[in-house]
């Protein structure tokens, strides 16, 4: 028998399978024109890739000479040039776009830089990041990441854990998130989803069995825009838990949390 969990995840699916028919065509990615610069600083790193978690491999160091390839988000791939005809390491990586800031042109310029703002958030189009927060009186945590196939709506998965004196839980949900005024800096949005839950007792005493739930949810909430590619959510939903047992659980949920966007 199909349950209404099921029901509403293929309705949740049919408004996904129209993300890309919507979706404005843009990438993470920008392509530049290649540009040769000179490293004014005392020094720039080289990443094997874009971030932060990425190893640095080289230290292109003041007076070398670098081309930038492409820019993705806040990361410019550069490719280093020889110092002299017979020079043949070249290396290619991946540079902050603070540190490219510390670059010159041939005429001993700045380059113009694209840092992200706010106009950026207003057209983004992914969205992820980490909140935490009490889900029915216990301490939980959760990651989503969501893509805005409009200005106005997105759709999100998100994944959960809960840490609880009786028990501990974990919850995948995929949500509808409206948000009406998406040019504002602080940002209220709508929320309406569904999903599944695990809940696994920790009494010894009695024969407790870990049971998993369908559960819906409605929500509301507000992002902030803070700088660059950070936000601050704020977000409340009430949760059905759709038990076998008589009567179905209502839960509230209140997190906070950092989020960042592409």
């Amino acid at each position: 028998m199909i349950s209404r969990l099921q029901l509403l995840l293929f309705s949740l699916s049919l408004s996904f399978a129209g993300l890309f028919t919507y979706a404005d065509d843009n990438t993470a990615d920008t392509d530049t024109n290649v540009v040769s610069v000179f490293i004014a600083e005392a020094y720039i790193e080289l990443h094997t890739g874009p971030g932060r978690g990425y190893p640095v491999f080289y230290i292109a160091e003041r007076g070398e000479y670098v081309e930038i390839l492409k820019q993705r988000t806040d990361w410019y791939k550069v490719r280093t040039l020889p110092r002299n005809p017979n020079d043949s390491k070249i290396k290619q990586g991946w540079v902050y776009i603070d540190q490219i800031a510390k670059v010159l042109d041939h005429n001993k310029q700045p380059i113009s830089l694209n840092y992200p703002e706010f106009s950026d958030f207003t057209q983004r189009s992914w969205e992820g990041g980490f909140m935490a927060g009490s889900f029915g009186g216990v301490d939980e945590v959760s990651v989503y990441a969501g893509y805005h196939f409009t200005r106005n709506l997105a759709i999100e998965l998100a994944l959960s854990e809960s840490f609880g004196d009786i028990s501990n839980g974990q919850a995948a949900t995929i949500n509808i998130v409206h948000q009406p005024f998406p040019n504002w800096r602080v940002s209220p949005f709508f929320t309406l989803g569904g999903g599944m839950r695990k809940t696994e007792p920790k009494s010894n005493l009695v024969s407790t069995k870990d049971r998993t739930d369908d559960t819906l949810n409605v929500g509301v909430g507000v992002t902030t825009y803070i700088t660059r590619r950070l936000l601050l959510r704020l977000q409340y939903k009430n949760h059905t838990v759709l038990t076998s047992r008589d009567d179905d659980e209502e839960v509230e949920e209140w997190k906070i949390g950092l989020s960042t966007f592409f």
